[in-house]
């Protein structure tokens, strides 16, 4: 029995909650799920169809995340450098792992498959180190629908594009609502980013609606037509108090159970040809905005209780390194195995990507998001941003050099030779 592996719709990094009192065992468990689902997809696990969907599930999650902690340090008006603390976390959680896979693989393209894959690899490693792997997917015209499309191995850093994207943009929004709202006696920090979120939710959902049936591919990487999914977690934040206060232990449940079925439903009932994100991406949005609220009150319902357990726990901690090692992983060893994938290489190639992210995670990842050198030091922080960039410029221009590859590396960044 063999299965071909799943067309790749990724998963994107949720960023870390407060390690204060406040931190919630149950999205890291809903992380879990959605790092699950897909895994399951990529390696052509029947029934896991649309596992594509733990995409936006996790946007919802780091809207959430973020404003949440962006919002109370806004209310609260801390010390006057929090925008760059902000960015110099950012920085540490995402950059050092990201930019390690991304030179792995270009590294085990050239060794493992041939220097033609390597220098169709190249332009997506340079794209993904300059946070752009979404406009560059869209420009070449890859398209993650498609089964036996050959998929570049970093093809999944798209949805990491969009969110730093998103990183760049809603904290200085957030930074002048603070502004104004201090100026203006009057105005309140939630309704006024309430208002703008509002207003960003319909029209990026509209746009997705609208855009998705005419470029299917442009819409599916753009993060005009993701927007409304991030906003969506946003405002869950923005209106938590009102929440909390409004929820009882019975509406919880409820919720749980909705979000839950919702996610489910998407995770069978869609597949590869599904035209997506368009007007249905709003069941897993919703369904995981749903199981959010739901934790805000405890309930005792089986969904929060399960995803607060150990395991989940824990493997919602790994999904960030999971997400990053498993696509390499599953498609350097298909293109090797002609893509012909038996069942127990699926299921060996699930256990070597849970080990690989289990090491990346306890010995890279955690230590430096940890590191209190670092903490102590945001602009050193900072600087992990151009010096991850430049290690991918290098080690591309290294491999080019030992292959002979003469296409200088922005004129290929854009090319047709850069479709994965």
């Amino acid at each position: 029995m063999t299965g071909t592996l799943g067309a790749q719709r990724p998963i994107v990094e949720g960023d870390d909650e407060s390690r204060s009192s406040g931190r919630r065992g149950d999205i890291q468990g809903l992380r879990a799920v959605a790092v699950l689902v897909v895994v399951l997809n990529h390696v052509g696990v029947p029934g896991f169809g649309g596992g594509f969907i733990g995409v936006d599930v996790f946007f919802v999650i780091s809207g959430y995340v973020i404003t949440r902690m962006l919002v109370r340090t806004g209310e609260r008006r801390e010390a006057r450098d929090w925008f760059v603390d902000f960015y110099a976390k950012r920085a540490r959680r995402i950059v050092p792992a990201a930019t390690l896979v991304v030179v792995c693989t270009v590294i085990a393209t050239f060794e493992f498959t041939n220097f033609i894959r390597g220098a169709q690899i190249l332009p997506d490693a340079t794209a993904a180190a300059l946070f752009l792997a979404n406009f560059h997917f869209i420009a070449t015209g890859s398209d993650y629908a498609m089964l036996g499309s050959d998929p570049s191995a970093l093809q999944h850093y798209w949805s990491l594009a969009v969110e730093e994207q998103f990183y760049l943009l809603w904290p200085l929004l957030v930074l002048i609502a603070v502004a104004v709202v201090a100026r203006v006696e009057k105005l309140a920090l939630r309704q006024t980013l309430g208002t703008m979120l509002v207003v960003a939710i319909t029209a990026s959902y509209w746009h997705s609606v609208v855009a998705t049936p005419e470029d299917g591919t442009a819409a599916y990487f753009s993060p005009f037509t993701r927007a409304w999914e991030l906003a969506i977690g946003c405002l869950i934040a923005v209106v938590e108090p009102s929440l909390v206060r409004r929820l009882s232990a019975a509406s919880s449940a409820v919720l749980g159970w909705a979000g839950a079925t919702a996610i489910a439903w998407a995770v069978i009932a869609l597949d590869e040809d599904a035209v997506f994100p368009g007007w249905i991406a709003a069941i897993p949005v919703l369904g995981a905005g749903a199981l959010i609220v739901s934790g805000m009150v405890p309930s005792g319902a089986v969904p929060g209780r399960l995803l607060s357990t150990t395991v989940p726990r824990y493997v919602g901690d790994l999904s960030y390194s999971l997400y990053l090692v498993h696509w390499p992983l599953f498609t350097i060893v298909a293109i090797r195995m002609d893509d012909d994938v038996a069942v127990t290489t699926q299921v060996l190639l699930v256990c070597a990507a849970f080990a690989g992210a289990a090491v990346m995670y306890h010995f890279f990842e955690d230590p430096i998001r940890k590191s209190t050198f670092l903490a102590a030091r945001p602009w050193t922080s900072m600087a992990i941003v151009p010096v991850g960039m430049a290690t991918v410029f290098v080690v591309a221009a290294i491999e080019r050099w030992r292959w002979d590859l003469t296409e200088p590396l922005i004129q290929q960044l854009f090319s047709p030779m850069g479709k994965g």
